[in-house]
C-alpha cells in the first residue's frame, strides 16, 4: 500500500529543512512505498540526490534510525560515501512533514546488471553487496527485505542497498520479509534478526537469478511443512554457471558462518579462482577497434603495393 500524496511535494517546490536548512528542488516522483514517497532531488550544490518523505509514522522513523547509526558507524571506520545526506522536517500547508535525503543510485537492480554484462560479474556484484551488509550487520542491524530489487548495481559496478524500510536491529524480529528469500518459509531457521538471515536471503537470491525457473520448480513441488535447506543446497549444485561458489552457498544456506567478515573474506577468495570476463559492451569496443585496425593495415598495404 503506498503512502498518500503529500501536499507541497511537487516538481519545482524547493523543500527546505526547518532544523538543518539544507534546501532540495523536486524534479519529480520515482517511486512510491507504504512508509514515504520518493523524489528525484537537486541539492544547493547542484547534485541530484532522492529524497524520501512521508506521514508521520514510526516505520520512517526507524528507517532513518538505521542510517544514521550506519553512517556513525561509516565515519568512525573513516568511510565518508554515507548513504544518508540529511534528515529534517519540511513545514509546508499547515504541516510539518518528516524527509529523510539520500545518495541517488544511477544503477540498475542486479539480476538485471547480470542478464547484461554476464554471469561472471556474479563474484565481483557479490562481493560488493556482502560489505554493505557487512558494515550494516557492524553497525548492529540487519538488512531483512533482501531481493534482486533493493540492490542496484552502478555502471561501474559499484553496489548499494536501496530502501531500508526492511532492517531491523541484531536480536529483534525481522520486520520485513518476502517469500523465498525468507529463511522460516523454508524452515531453516527463525526470523529472528541476525547477520545469518541476511547471507540466507543473498544465497537465495543468487538461485533465483541465475535458475529461477528451478526455484519456482522446486518450491511447487513442496508443501510448506516440507521445504527444506536441503531442497536449496541441491538446487545450488545443479546450476552450472554456480559451481565455483556451490561450498559458499551450501554454508550460508545451512547457517555455517560465524558472521558476515567471514562469509566476505570466503567469497573474496573464491572471487579470485573465478575472474569475471570482460563486460558484453567493452568486447564490443574491443571487436570494433580490432576490425579497425585491420581495416587501417589493409589500407597501409595496398598503398604500399601501389607503389
Amino acid at each position: 500500500m503506498a503512502a498518500p500524496d503529500l501536499p507541497g511535494f511537487r516538481p519545482g517546490t524547493v523543500v527546505t529543512g526547518a532544523s538543518q536548512g539544507g534546501q532540495y528542488t523536486i524534479q519529480s516522483l520515482i517511486g512510491r512505498g507504504a512508509n514515504g514517497n520518493v523524489y528525484l532531488v537537486r541539492t544547493a550544490s547542484g547534485q541530484q540526490a532522492a529524497l524520501k518523505a512521508g506521514p508521520e509514522k514510526p516505520e520512517l522513523k526507524a528507517e532513518v534510525e538505521v542510517l544514521a547509526q550506519l553512517k556513525k558507524h561509516e565515519l568512525e571506520n573513516g568511510d565518508r560515501r554515507s548513504f544518508l545526506l540529511d534528515a529534517d522536517r519540511y513545514k509546508t500547508e499547515g504541516r510539518s512533514v518528516p524527509f529523510y535525503v539520500m545518495k541517488f543510485v544511477r544503477g540498475v537492480p542486479i539480476d538485471a546488471y547480470i542478464r547484461k554484462y554476464g554471469y561472471r560479474q556474479i563474484g565481483t556484484t557479490g562481493l560488493g553487496l556482502l560489505d554493505k551488509l557487512s558494515g550494516l550487520h557492524q553497525a548492529g542491524f540487519i538488512f531483512g527485505d533482501l531481493k534482486p530489487c533493493h540492490v542496484l548495481v552502478e555502471e561501474s559496478g559499484g553496489v548499494e542497498l536501496v530502501d531500508y524500510g526492511g532492517a531491523s536491529p541484531i536480536g529483534a524480529n525481522v520486520k520485513q520479509y518476502s517469500g523465498w528469500y525468507d529463511r522460516k518459509y523454508w524452515n531453516a531457521g527463525t526470523r529472528t534478526a541476525d547477520p545469518g538471515y541476511d547471507l540466507f536471503a543473498f544465497a537465495v537470491l543468487c538461485l533465483h537469478v541465475f535458475d529461477e525457473r528451478s526455484l519456482r520448480r522446486v518450491d511447487a513441488a513442496l508443501l510448506p511443512q516440507t521445504r527444506s535447506t536441503e531442497d536449496l543446497v541441491q538446487l545450488a549444485g545443479r546450476i552450472t554457471a554456480l559451481q565455483p561458489f556451490e561450498p559458499w552457498l551450501a554454508r550460508a544456506l545451512r547457517g555455517g558462518f560465524a558472521n558476515s567478515r567471514e562469509a566476505y573474506a570466503q567469497w573474496k577468495v573464491l572471487c579470485r579462482l573465478y575472474p569475471p570476463q570482460g563486460k558484453k559492451g567493452a568486447s564490443k569496443l574491443l571487436v570494433v577497434a580490432f576490425c579497425g585496425s585491420l581495416l587501417l593495415l589493409g589500407t597501409v598495404l595496398y598503398a604500399a603495393l601501389s607503389l
